[in-house]
């Protein structure tokens, strides 16, 4: 039998596979020359990271048969108690080396204090010559012990270094521990070549796009760029490898979960009571008496505890705040060209970045304003995704005319389907909030009830001063809506526009009235309508027949859809009264 030993770095990482969900899929190729018969091919230096039962070989070329392969988990030692107490060891001499310093340092100071104090007129002359001597040898015999100490010091933190440096390198060499033994019959002598693949952790990809808008005259053009971020810390680097980046997201279980019998059963609550008061009697300390409960079977209440459940293909339900959400079907996307990217260490960390596709879209541009939280006009783009890639949710940098402008998020979208993009403050449109104006006025006599009705008004002012027109404009305000029946709000203006119980804005009893189709916009003038505003995706579907906006109406909110030529402006009204019992205080909870 011949045995055959290859180290990582005398095979070629050919192909990796790097999915989202922490796991990379690798193909090793391994150039090996065998001997007719029975040969073992080990394979060292593998990453520690690799998933035992994800290892599969495949012979290439050559009358040669693949009869077994073996995993070598990793090997333990005790090398990390080693440099441990070898660093231990050096700080303690480091640390009495320090002392000894510290003690040259004071006998100087002692000596230096001493020979301050002598003054001519205390001593004679050969007594100053016998101290002079003294003081020359002394100080002398400290310098030299000074320096011998700080060379020693020197020394010691040279070796607390190096033994870092060997500890470090070999937690480095703990991450590609594992050995692979392949046995390969062979019919006759020849190279033949070894295909490895195997999952390792501790790799995972995430999108990062970079968004273009153009605004132009007739058209807004959008260039998407798609990239992936990619970060391995598998041990082992992958230099000029052919990458493919997937969305699936392989698990270690596969299996289906079951349901358990619901059980249940009565409970007697005389015999509880019985129960409790054999505990601590009825007058003592015993437990309480509490109401029947349905016993649930223990698997059951875990199961109705939550939790969520990931399966990879076709559906996946993830745990989200208790929400079930539809995942997309696997994608793989192939990038061009040869790829380099090594294994991060503890030293170093970084993130690697590829190019996944360029994609030119096309947007409809519309303006949305909120005046009383922010007196700006914000530029969204409605984009529809009409390229052949999957964009999953990731971090998106926004460009407008070649400016950076913000930081985003791009939902999940699918081919065919449109999100939404903000392209941050339009600064050419300026947004005036006047102040609010408010009137009180005192009703009712002595054969009725007194009340108070505060009335408000509220004016905003748009100004395009953009060198084309403003196709469409959101400018959305609010009126209160009562939670107590004491409390009547009234819409006055827009009068056009109605509550479906006539114009009392109450949270109570709210059911929109198609037939009355007092939920579709209403236009006050030139280019304005107004409605009750609609969510983003009732906007295209809703407003047919009559449903868009019941939302916006249950929640007092309005909004107004503008058309506003280039250098023109518009005026919109805002007016309501709130009438309450004369002496009830009132206000936003």
């Amino acid at each position: 039998m011949k045995h055959i030993e290859l180290k990582t770095t005398e095979s070629k990482v050919h192909a990796v596979t790097v999915f989202q969900a922490d796991r990379a899929e690798v193909v090793r190729l391994c150039s090996v020359d065998l001997t007719a018969g029975q040969n073992e091919v080990e394979i060292s230096q593998l990453p520690t990271v690799l998933d035992e039962d994800s290892i599969r070989v495949d012979g290439i070329g050559g009358n040669a048969v693949i009869s077994d392969v073996i995993y070598h988990p990793p090997a333990s030692n005790d090398s990390d108690k080693k440099h441990e107490l070898a660093v231990k060891d050096l700080q303690k001499a480091k640390t009495a080396l320090e002392q000894q310093l510290e003690i040259c340092k004071k006998q100087a100071s002692i000596l230096e204090t001493y020979a301050g104090t002598l003054k001519g007129a205390d001593t004679t002359g050969t007594k100053m010559n016998e101290f002079l001597d003294i003081y020359s040898e002394r100080q002398a015999s400290i310098d030299v012990r000074t320096t011998d100490l700080n060379e020693q010091i020197q020394a010691v933190e040279e070796q607390i270094k190096k033994e870092k440096e060997i500890w470090n390198a070999d937690d480095e060499s703990k991450k590609r521990a594992v050995r692979v033994t392949v046995v390969v019959y062979a019919e006759n002598d020849g190279p033949a070549e070894i295909s490895l693949t195997y999952l390792v952790s501790n790799a995972s990809w995430t999108p990062l796009y970079d968004l273009r808008a153009v605004v132009g005259a007739e058209k807004t053009s959008i260039s998407l760029q798609y990239r992936a971020t990619i970060v391995q810390r598998t041990g082992e680097d992958w230099g000029d490898v052919k990458l493919t980046l997937s969305t699936a997201s392989p698990q270690l279980g596969s299996a289906i979960p079951t349901l358990q019998p619901l059980w249940i059963n009565a409970i007697n609550p005389y015999r509880r009571m019985v129960k409790s008061a054999k505990k601590g009697g009825f007058g003592g300390g015993g437990s309480r008496m509490s109401a029947p409960v349905a016993r649930l079977d223990p698997n059951m209440a875990a199961m109705l505890g939550g939790g969520g459940i990931e399966s990879s293909g076709g559906s996946a339900f993830v745990h989200q705040d208790a929400v079930a959400m539809e995942g997309a079907m696997s994608t793989s996307y192939i990038i061009e060209g040869l790829s380099t990217i090594p294994s991060d260490t503890d030293a170093t960390s970084q993130a690697h970045k590829v190019t996944v596709a360029v994609v030119d879209l096309t947007a409809d541009l519309e303006w949305i304003a909120v005046p009383k939280e922010q007196p700006s006009a914000f530029l969204r783009a409605r984009v529809k995704n009409t390229s052949q890639y999957l964009f999953l949710p990731g971090r998106a940098n926004i460009f407008l005319d070649d400016n950076f402008v913000a930081k985003s998020e791009i939902e999940h979208v699918s081919p065919n389907e449109t999100f939404n993009c903000s392209l941050g403050v339009d600064p050419q449109v300026k947004v005036t909030y006047h102040p609010r104006t408010k009137k009180s006025r005192l009703q009712g006599g002595l054969l009725s009830t007194r009340t108070t009705t505060t009335a408000s008004h509220q004016k905003i002012t748009v100004k395009n001063n953009r060198g084309t027109a403003i196709p469409r404009l959101l400018v959305r305000e609010q009126v209160p809506v009562s939670h107590d029946e004491r409390l009547k709000v009234t819409l006055i203006d827009p009068a056009s526009i109605e509550f479906p119980n006539r114009n009392t804005i109450s949270a109570g009893s709210f059911k929109p009235d198609k037939a009355a189709g007092v939920l579709k916009p209403v236009r006050l003038s030139k280019g304005v309508t107004v409605r009750w505003k609609v969510n983003d995706d009732e906007d295209a579907e809703g407003e047919a027949d009559g449903t868009a906006g019941a939302d916006g109406a249950r929640e007092g909110i309005l909004e107004w859809i503008c058309e506003i030529g280039s250098g023109q402006s518009t005026d919109l009204n805002l007016a309501w009264e709130v009438t309450a019992p004369s002496g009830l205080n009132w206000g936003p909870q």
